[in-house]
């Protein structure tokens, strides 16, 4: 039944039947003035791992006045459902972005802060609904559900219920995989948060207020966490002096919960896994002592490390650094040294002590023509994170060779940029192998007016910012709390990704997901692609990953000729190598059906129409292996007895 039928029958003013309903990709950016596709979709369809975040959004053309949206729970035919604060829906604020971003961003009005209906961190109604929108413009609701880590596998219906001067019901689905992801990232994150950033911005630039700076902080850090970004200063002001006196007890009053893992997040048990050292001044072999024998007597010790140096010569000299790291080294020789530069340029100024490298993404390989050509993470030890900064797009006010149009196409976090852009960083740490990611800064913008009008910092529109500040007078509600960015959703989902991707590889496939992981994004500086590749990218890692969990067919299976593969039962070692992996526009993956948690997941109902196992119909005509690959962890399933993954973080 169409909308218009639907407006019809539920006796939706004339006026009112102009408006326009549609869904979009959650990997996509709603920009208010673009007009919806010719035959834009009335639903969704979302496959998930189990302890995962997928979301959908619901746009509103107008014009409609008095929208509000409602989504109570989803359930499977057996009863199972979703609910409460796994789903959240979030109206997407638009910031006016003045100049554009670097050589390939677009001055104008952009979705990104999430003002949401009822938050998830303190459980209050916000000011997310009712919200009028102008003729031929569009705003966009996020459909934010994640899938509980006890979640039966299989599908999941739900329906968003709008109303206002105009109404429809928009049905969606939320096929789970019978697998499930960690609530503390593999990938390790350090992104920065300044002492008074949060202060800042909630009217108490001093932090005069203690108490109030502590629990904010904390909703912060919270917050983050439940989107895989580990806050690297939880405490907000040092633990010890400079010659070691002090204690820990603030510190661990405010931290220990996000390092221990009983936070309220909704990611149950989610930890931070990067965390500096912090002193007034460079650290001291003291300091640095007595931060060690904490954290160990803690069990926290794989989150420490300390930060030697950012970018020199531009915040300490090249010649300070060996000093630097020589202090460290004498407090706790396993404490990582970090310090943002490349390996050739250590090695020419003769830093040698640095162990944990972390170069900005451009550096690690160059455009065509670029010196030196090719990958150079062979330069490096096994271990070392890297970031983006405004090399990524085009920086202004660095410097030459900076702030030319010449550096976009890379991974960034602007506000005006292509959201698969902002999501690229993580699946290139897996093609990388890259341990871990820093960002400098969560709330740069705070310190220059109000985020909510303006974010330019370096040539681009949030750089250093992925929070909003959430004041009451803002957002409604009796408590102060960060308001999330639509892009760090995207880095959230790149996390996601990224654990799909290492849990092919630990599982015995790592060439077939480098393969799909390359298909998406091949390259640094080709940064960009499109929501179907990425779902068609998921679909084949979770194909992968299930056919894994399975025992090796019998040779009489009939599949590629009864000669199973060596990696865990693929039927061709090959399968999601091929050069059209991530090109099937809407393939979905694998999903489950599932009212029993104790069976491998069966398509059923799935196969109805134009699917199959979540693959479309057209999708799979060119391959008869690779559709033996993705039917093979169905074959037999009602008699075999699944086993429950839980992805390993590492140490």
């Amino acid at each position: 039944m169409s909308l218009t039928v639907v407006a019809c029958l539920l006796g939706v003013p004339q006026a009112a039947r102009a408006a326009q309903i549609w869904t979009a990709s959650g990997a996509t950016k709603i920009r208010p003035l673009a007009p919806p596709p010719s035959s834009a979709p009335t639903s969704a369809q979302l496959f998930a791992a189990k302890n995962e975040f997928e979301s959908f959004q619901v746009v509103v053309t107008g014009p409609a006045t008095g929208v509000q949206m409602h989504l109570d729970a989803l359930s499977d035919p057996s009863g199972h459902s979703i609910g409460g604060r796994d789903v959240v829906l979030y109206r997407e604020a638009l910031l006016n972005v003045a100049s554009p971003t670097g050589g390939d961003g677009a001055a104008g009005l952009w979705p990104d802060a999430l003002i949401p209906d009822v938050d998830p961190i303190v459980g209050e109604k916000r000011k997310a609904f009712p919200f009028d929108v102008p003729a031929g413009q569009s705003i966009a609701v996020l459909i934010d559900i994640h899938v509980p880590a006890d979640a039966v596998a299989g599908d999941y219906s739900g329906t968003i219920a709008v109303t206002g001067s105009v109404t429809a019901l928009v049905p969606f689905k939320v096929t789970v995989w019978n697998f499930e992801i960690p609530s503390t990232s593999t990938l390790r994150t350090a992104f920065g948060m300044t002492w008074n950033g949060p202060c800042m911005g909630h009217s108490d630039p001093s932090c005069s207020n203690a108490a109030f700076e502590e629990q904010l902080r904390m909703r912060y850090v919270q917050a983050a966490l439940d989107n895989h970004i580990s806050i690297d200063l939880p405490y907000y002001t040092s633990a010890l002096n400079a010659d070691g006196s002090g204690n820990f007890d603030n510190f661990d009053r405010v931290s220990a919960p996000f390092l221990d893992g009983t936070a309220p997040t909704r990611l149950i048990g989610a930890k931070l896994t990067g965390v500096q050292i912090t002193q007034s001044g460079p650290t001291t072999a003291t300091v640095v002592s007595a931060w060690s024998k904490h954290f160990r007597m803690k069990n926290w010790l794989s989150s420490l490390f300390n930060y030697v140096c950012d970018e020199p010569p531009m915040t300490c000299a090249w010649s300070d650094i060996a000093t630097r790291d020589a202090a460290s080294i004498q407090g706790d020789p396993q404490i990582p040294r970090l310090v943002t530069t490349t390996a050739v340029q250590a090695a020419q100024q003769g830093a040698a002590g640095i162990s944990l490298f972390t170069p900005v993404v451009n550096f690690m390989e160059q455009r065509p023509g670029g010196t030196p050509a090719g990958s150079q993470r062979g330069t490096y030890p096994a271990t070392i994170y890297w970031y983006q900064s405004c090399m990524s797009f085009g920086c202004s006010g660095v410097g030459p060779g900076y702030d030319t149009a010449a550096n976009s196409g890379w991974p960034t976090y602007a506000v005006d940029s292509d959201m698969t852009r902002n999501r690229a960083m993580e699946w290139l740490s897996f093609t990388y192998d890259v341990q871990g990611e820093l960002y400098y800064e969560t709330t740069m913008a705070y310190f220059k007016g109000d985020p909510w009008v303006t974010q330019s910092a370096f040539g681009g529109t949030g750089d250093g910012t992925l929070f909003y500040p959430g004041t009451v007078l803002k957002i409604g509600g009796q408590t102060e709390i960060p308001i999330e960015s639509l892009r760090m959703k995207a880095i959230r989902d790149g996390m996601e990704d990224y654990e799909l991707l290492h849990l092919a590889s630990t599982l015995g496939m790592h060439a077939q997901a480098l393969a799909i992981a390359q298909s998406v994004f091949p390259k640094t500086y080709l940064a960009t692609s499109t929501p179907a590749a990425l779902q068609a990218a998921r679909g084949k890692l979770a194909a992968l990953i299930l056919q894994a969990l399975l025992p090796a067919p019998a040779p009489d299976a009939g599949v590629d000729g009864g000669h199973p593969a060596s990696d865990g039962g693929v039927a061709d070692a090959g399968a999601g190598a091929d050069a059209g992996a991530g090109a099937d526009a809407g393939s979905g993956g694998t999903p489950g059906s599932g009212a029993d948690a104790g069976k491998v997941p069966v398509a059923t109902s799935s196969f109805a129409g134009s699917t199959m196992a979540g693959i479309p119909a057209g999708g799979c005509a060119g391959s008869g292996t690779e559709l033996a690959w993705l039917a093979l962890p169905l074959i037999g399933a009602l008699a075999l007895r699944s086993r429950k993954v839980r992805a390993d973080r590492k140490a």
